[in-house]
């Protein structure tokens, strides 16, 4: 295999995009990392040589692709100082060389030759249903920032240490990152996200009221992680709130408090990360103070799983109901 291709040679420095401009087929060379997006090769993408290639484009070796390994021809050779590669709209057959990863999204070509790879990481239990490429929300680049409120769809991410944040979500979410070192923070209430990996040491953390599957990954050290529903989610009247009406006379009260000492709930027998204690006393008060007990009424048990309560408020806001009505 020689060093260069025979070619037009085009150099440039920094992130090269390939995106439909050049004459294909069009070899891409010297890349650190190389991103294919969704349909971004119109044709075959052939890997002469990569280090790692990660992929839920095709089983590697299917799909027509040639398995011999052989230098292919180029009609454009991309190189020069380039940084990341990113593979966007090429009408035709793209090669690429000498890169250290290539990180290729669902449906970014017709066939993947990933013969001149060192090794291939490819996870074909599930894809997105939808295409990535029409999300509301998508970050394409290194070391981008973006926030959004209630996407509707979906949250794509290609390429490297790239941060969104997204709030107050209330539809069902696809999470669908390329790359490495990406981060997705999801809050709201109510949400079923399913998250696809195609790529290393990515994470996904989700708030206590977010649900969260991991679909499909083709990579290794990525993380998906939830965050515990707070004992104050499930408590519906607190000790000091139950006392503060009492005034004078007699009163049976109830109140709730967090249980610290349980990792299990008693009553449904369920691992909890919020299990609260549930209190009742039948007294004489005087100005929230008891001076005289006739029952402390025991304890039961609840958590996150079995409470009635941890939904919090069901009721709509002004935007939702509006949204109800379209």
């Amino acid at each position: 295999m020689s060093d260069t291709w025979d070619g037009t040679t085009e150099r440039y420095s920094g992130d090269v995009r390939l995106a439909g401009s050049h004459e294909t087929p069009v070899g891409l060379r010297g890349a650190a990392d190389v991103f294919v997006g969704p349909d971004g090769v119109a044709g075959t993408l052939r890997l002469a040589d990569a280090e790692y290639v990660y992929t839920d484009v095709t089983p590697p070796g299917e799909g027509g692709a040639d398995p011999d390994g052989s230098d292919p021809d180029v009609a454009t050779e991309v190189t020069g100082d380039i940084e990341d590669g990113y593979v966007e709209n090429v009408d035709g057959d793209v090669a690429v060389r000498g890169v250290e990863d290539v990180f290729v999204a669902a449906g970014a070509a017709e066939a993947v030759d990933p013969a001149g790879a060192e090794q291939v990481f490819h996870d074909g239990a599930a894809t997105p249903t939808d295409d990535p490429a029409g999300y509301d929300v998508t970050v394409t680049g290194w070391d981008h920032a973006r926030e959004a409120r209630d996407p509707r769809d979906g949250v794509a991410v290609r390429g490297a240490k790239n941060t969104v944040e997204v709030a107050e979500g209330k539809h069902d979410l696809t999470v669908y990152v390329v790359g490495w070192d990406n981060e997705v923070r999801i809050e709201g209430r109510g949400v079923d996200a399913t998250v696809f990996f195609v790529g290393r040491d990515n994470r996904v953390s989700v708030g206590p009221y977010v649900s969260v599957t991991t679909a499909a990954e083709s990579g290794f050290d990525n993380v998906v992680e939830s965050d515990p529903v707070p004992p104050e989610a499930v408590v519906q009247t607190s000790k000091a709130e139950a006392h503060s009406d009492a005034t004078i006379g007699r009163h049976r009260i109830t109140w709730q408090e967090p249980a610290p000492d349980k990792d299990w709930c008693p009553n449904c027998g369920e691992d909890a990360d919020a299990v609260i204690a549930r209190r009742q006393k039948d007294a004489f008060f005087l100005f929230g103070t008891a001076v005289r007990t006739y029952d402390d009424g025991g304890v039961s048990y609840e958590c996150e799983r079995c409470s009635p309560h941890v939904a919090g408020d069901v009721a709509l806001s002004e935007d939702e109901r509006r949204d109800a009505l379209r």
